[in-house]
């Protein structure tokens, strides 16, 4: 039979009949090493990692569509004055060019005046992030990520929208390149290394090494434990219960190894985990079914009715 480690579900199988052959499931045996590697990450590294090299390929920094449009606007009006100017260079005096392209007559006069593109200076208007915007900066260059520094903000009294903090975000970075655009910067989430850690070697890309050997170079007592998962994973992969045992005695060797605390508690449910190792069975179907019900339900909480969750939740099935 196969279950998950709880001891209720040990201890009731084993009383009813002591001749069933109990299995860990491998979808809670290998989902709980994920946890306790997450766990471990939180504390030795930061949310977001960083470092700039030089760029050997600098190219031009791509406009946001604001800018576009800001763009385009500037140059439809400079299109404008030019025209204006043409006009009356042919002998439309100011009263007849402003009639025509309904302006006022200060406007046009100010417009032939002009020999380059009219710079557009617009007063920034106070929000609710201005007063906050140094803090802002700050959190960035601290590491810290838009929900992160959203939270912080409003522990001491931010009062707007999210968006307006991932905005003011935004453009501080994109400034920051735009200053120093030799310089290519990268930002490496903890979630994207515990993806990198986690994941067998040979399945990342290049980069994707590249980058990872650059965070365990920055931190140093991670490369440990990317060596730990990394022999985890193997013995996991290739179905070898005696390797998978020799890292379990690794781990119970010394409480203070990364996944002792893990290791402990499948060494008292030995049997079962065996049997994960040696056995098909799995609990992996039923379980991605319900991680599946509940990211539905999760998604449609506030927003729909049952008659729609049923739908959902029946769906190709």
């Amino acid at each position: 039979m196969s279950r998950d480690g709880f001891t209720g579900f040990r201890q009731g199988i084993a009383n009813a009949n002591p001749s069933i052959l109990q299995v860990y499931d491998r979808w809670h045996f290998i989902g709980n090493a994920k946890k306790r590697l997450d766990f471990l990450l939180l504390s030795l590294v930061p949310s977001v990692m960083t470092w700039s090299e030089s760029n050997t390929s600098v190219r031009e920094i791509e406009m946001t569509k604001a800018e576009k449009r800001k763009k385009q606007r500037q140059e439809q009006k400079w299109a404008l004055i030019q025209e204006i100017q043409t006009a009356h260079q042919s002998g439309k005096n100011i009263s007849k060019l402003a009639k025509e392209y309904e302006l006022d007559r200060k406007t046009v006069k100010k417009y032939l005046q002009l020999t380059t593109p009219p710079p557009i200076h617009r007063r920034k208007r106070k929000t609710p992030i201005s007063p906050f915007l140094n803090r802002v900066i700050e959190l960035e260059a601290q590491g810290h990520t838009i929900p992160s520094i959203d939270s912080l903000l409003r522990k001491e009294g931010y009062s707007g929208t999210f968006s307006a903090v991932r905005t003011s975000v935004e453009k501080i970075r994109r400034n920051r390149k735009r200053n120093d655009p030799s310089m290519l910067e990268h930002r490496i989430s903890r979630k994207q290394l515990a993806y990198w850690i986690w994941t067998p070697r040979h399945q990342l890309s290049e980069k994707e090494i590249m980058d990872l050997e650059q965070c365990l170079e920055s931190y140093s007592n991670v490369r440990p434990i990317y060596e730990m998962v990394q022999d985890y994973r193997e013995a996991i992969r290739q179905a070898d219960y005696h390797r998978f045992l020799r890292w379990l005695r690794h781990q119970l060797s010394d409480s203070k190894q990364p996944f002792y605390p893990y290791a402990r508690r499948l060494r008292s449910d030995l049997q079962a985990v065996k049997h994960a190792f040696l056995l098909p069975y799995s609990n992996g179907v039923l379980e991605g079914q319900i991680n599946r019900l509940k990211t539905i339900k999760r998604m449609m909480y506030g927003r729909a009715g049952l008659a729609l969750l049923e739908k959902r939740v029946l769906y190709r099935l």
